[in-house]
């Protein structure tokens, strides 16, 4: 044997074990794509016909098991038509519809859209822009369907080979578009670079006509990755019962090559269309839960700013984020059992994290976080009827310029006569923020809340300038202690008000 032959022979034989390995984590008796629907993992070769071959006989069968096999699978063509669109005279998506176990597995497979076109602003027939209706193929758009798992794809959507002109509004394309589907799995995905959104959850209202429409239920995604997609990470629209754990959702909003993004570049974003149960939708948005996920880099790591549209509750669980450069990196507002992010890490940069927003009736609830912010509030709860719960959380300032403000800001009425809680946390202000325009500086600065037992330190070391609180009338203040560089009456964080208190010894009133 030459050595032509027996490298041929290896590369055969190590393309055999990676296909019958990926078929191992398929299901026994899965239809291999390659053979049955003609699918082509070169690369180059356009997949459009095969994925309506596929989607065709799953819908007719019903369901099915299907296995992608090691390859790299290029779709060429892309869309010009409004969403919605099925006459297949022009470019649609393959979707698939009322299946009732549905299983698709993809280890070691990557499916790759073509994005190599500009979404233009000029006006077409119908008065739009002609670039809202320019978009990739979407190979899962996915309705009632029921049982339904999708495993081990990687799919890259092509956005950085896109462009557009900057009047051009976001348009319909999502990697994996889930509409009124029921107990669902996604594991070992990496959806990445896709136009709008990696991952979007809805119902069939629009596609289906169908009122009141029905949300998704029963939907647990494990080690997916939403990166560096256009407009978002996860877009939750409507569901009910989510449990997203060891996932990441990061750089999104951040794409790379000429098409920069659309807002607002999230990572998560629960953002419902529908609210009203009964009339346009069967249930609201709610019992959501996130377990070990991470949230770096996007414009806004998590936004959940619609009170009136959810119910039931919504977690974080040990989760961490990062902000690039966001002025918003957390909205957080939940009603009835409200929402809980607890533990981890969470850095806002220059960002701010929003414990209620624009409307009353949420409630937040902080547990053991590390928080950093260089944001005029780090965190803020401004909506009035709306109540936060903060406890035993660090919140470390990193500004570097002065700036005049309240750091944390937690500044309005919960309502009914409930206070805010405020325990157990340790807060940092640095030297950099105090603009020395005045001896003191009021920071933080509460209202209408009951605290307890905080530590509030910074590094100022200048003789005569000092950080202190504002307690508002409408507190409780019980053991709190204030840690500065010269201990005693002339410390450098001191309680207002009270020049003759040691700030080593807790105090209260």
């Amino acid at each position: 044997m030459d050595r032509r032959d027996f490298l041929l022979g290896l590369l055969t034989a190590t393309a055999l074990a990676r296909t019958a390995a990926a078929a191992a984590q398929a299901p026994a008796g899965s239809i291999d794509v390659v053979q049955r629907f003609g699918f082509v993992g070169d690369g180059r070769t356009d997949n459009y016909e095969a994925f309506h071959r596929f989607a065709d006989h799953a819908n007719r069968v019903r369901g099915g098991s299907y296995v992608f096999p090691p390859g790299r699978y290029f779709v060429g063509r892309w869309r010009t038509e409004p969403q919605g669109t099925r006459d297949r005279r022009h470019v649609v998506n393959s979707e698939l519809v009322d299946c009732d176990g549905l299983t698709i597995s993809g280890y070691g497979a990557k499916i790759l859209l073509n994005g190599r076109f500009h979404r233009a602003a000029r006006r077409g027939r119908d008065g739009l822009t002609i670039g809202v209706h320019t978009s990739t193929f979407m190979p899962f758009e996915i309705r009632r369907c029921r049982n339904l798992t999708i495993q081990g794809l990687e799919i890259d959507g092509g956005v950085g080979s896109m462009s557009r002109d900057s009047a051009v509004p976001e348009g319909y394309s999502h990697l994996i578009a889930l509409s009124a589907c029921s107990n669902v799995l996604l594991k070992d995905l990496d959806l990445h670079h896709g136009q709008v959104d990696g991952l979007y959850l809805s119902d069939d209202v629009t596609l289906s006509n169908i009122r009141p429409g029905r949300a998704c239920r029963n939907v647990r995604l494990q080690n997916v990755k939403c990166r560096n997609n256009g407009r978002g990470g996860f877009a939750v629209l409507q569901v009910w019962g989510l449990v997203a754990t060891d996932c990441e959702f990061s750089g999104n909003g951040f794409p790379g090559g000429r098409y920069a993004y659309h807002m607002p570049g999230f990572g998560v974003d629960i953002e419902p269309d529908r609210s009203t149960e009964g009339v346009e939708i069967d249930t609201k948005t709610g019992n959501l839960e996130f377990r070990r996920c991470t949230f770096n880099d996007n414009w806004s790591a998590i936004i959940a700013g619609y009170a009136g549209n959810y119910k039931g509750y919504c977690r974080f669980i040990d989760c961490n984020s990062r902000n690039r450069e966001g002025p918003h990196h957390i909205i957080a507002s939940w009603p009835g059992e409200g929402m809980l992010i607890q533990g981890g890490t969470h850095d806002a940069g220059p960002g701010c994290i929003h414990l209620s927003w624009q409307a009353p009736g949420s409630r937040t609830v902080l547990r053991d976080m590390r928080i950093r912010s260089s944001h005029i509030f780090g965190f803020l709860h401004g909506a009035e009827g709306s109540i936060t719960d903060v406890q035993g959380c660090e919140l470390t300032g990193t500004h570097r310029t002065a700036e005049s403000g309240h750091f944390p800001f937690l500044g309005q009425d919960p309502g009914r006569g409930r206070k805010n809680v405020f325990k157990r946390n340790r807060i940092f202000i640095p030297a950099a923020r105090k603009d020395r325009s005045a001896p003191f500086d009021i920071e933080p600065n509460f209202h209408n809340t009951e605290l307890e037992g905080n530590e509030y330190s910074t590094d100022l070391a200048v003789p005569g300038h000092y950080f202190m609180p504002n307690y508002a009338p409408t507190c409780t203040v019980r053991n709190e202690r204030f840690r500065g560089r010269f201990p005693g009456v002339r410390d450098t964080f001191r309680p207002v008000g009270n020049e003759a208190h040691d700030t080593r010894l807790p105090y209260s009133r």
